[in-house]
């Protein structure tokens, strides 16, 4: 039986992840990552799969699986080590562009003049996007669309869906304000975790390491905090909006498969980060081109009335 969400749960959880980001971030970062990261994917793909897979028309759904795959294939190739990196990110590059090249195609035969006025907007991103590649700074684009990632849920949650009995995009938008306030927090106070100092940081964090020059450990902290947040959302909120069989599909194996990866990880740390890449990277690029047509008001002009479930 599940336990409905309440205000209590949202203040207890916001204050404990809160404390963890300030005084142990690293440490949270690879308890989080190794227990919840393949979870979070699976329940967030049979999230969106329940959500908006009926939505749209069933050829839009097999070009995105098709580019995916061939992003799969990408990160798949430097897990068992035949590709570099530089290929895989490549490769990342370039789905990312179909992808967000197809949600723009649907988008510009739709006749309203807003709607061709935001899809401006995404091509000028787009263009931002390859003016960074051109100055050979794919890492830096990479890492910083897996730093907003976090902050998914925000966008992909409709206004009229509740988490029980709480409005899920007000609940949304107080939880991730919580990061933005742990990074105020720390630099006023000048705190600096004892965890942080010769610790093991990830790809994201040594990046990050070399543009921030101050208050690094600030922005350290609030990034591991958001992204605790997009795992308690998608594992804990998002589902509460789905009908109780469709929460259940799958998940027997879902918990087998984490299981697994979990021991993985245990045994062998990087290889398993580059497994868990795999899953990661098609459901992070799944979501952006969904969230591009959510935003510009595309999907309202092409949704279909769902009748039920559908897979993606």
């Amino acid at each position: 039986m599940r336990l409905t969400i309440t205000r209590l749960e949202l203040i207890l959880v916001g204050l404990a992840l809160s404390t963890l980001a300030i005084i142990a971030p690293l440490p949270l970062y690879l308890v989080a990552l190794i227990l919840f990261g393949l979870p979070h994917v699976l329940w967030e793909l049979n999230w969106v799969k329940h959500t908006y897979g009926y939505q749209l028309p069933p050829l839009v759904w097999w070009l995105w699986g098709v580019i995916l795959g061939i992003q799969a294939l990408g990160r798949l190739g430097v897990w068992l080590g035949g590709w570099s990196s530089t290929i895989s990110s490549g490769i990342d590059i370039s789905t990312l562009g179909l992808l967000l090249a197809v949600s723009f195609y649907l988008g510009y035969q739709q006749q309203s003049t807003r709607l061709r006025f935001k899809l401006s907007l995404l091509a000028l991103a787009v263009g931002g996007i390859y003016l960074a590649l051109q100055q050979h700074n794919i890492v830096g684009v990479l890492l910083i669309l897996a730093i907003l990632h976090n902050f998914t849920p925000l966008f992909l949650v409709q206004s009229h869906q509740y988490f029980d009995q709480l409005p899920a995009t007000r609940t949304l938008k107080l939880l991730f304000s919580l990061p933005f306030l742990v990074v105020l927090l720390i630099m006023v106070s000048g705190y600096k975790a004892e965890s942080t100092i010769d610790f093991w940081l990830p790809t994201e964090a040594v990046w990050l390491q070399t543009w921030v020059k101050t208050g690094f450990n600030a922005v350290l902290s609030g990034l591991v905090l958001s992204q605790c947040l997009h795992y308690y959302s998608v594992l804990r909120l998002m589902p509460s909006t789905l009908p109780k069989n469709a929460i259940q599909s799958g998940q027997i194996l879902a918990v087998i498969l984490s299981a697994l990866l979990t021991l993985y990880f245990i045994d062998d740390f990087n290889h398993a980060r580059q497994l868990y890449s795999v899953a990661s990277g098609v459901h992070a690029w799944l979501e952006l081109p969904l969230i591009a047509l959510l935003l510009t008001g595309v999907f309202s002009t092409l949704a279909r009335p769902a009748s039920g479930a559908a897979s993606p």
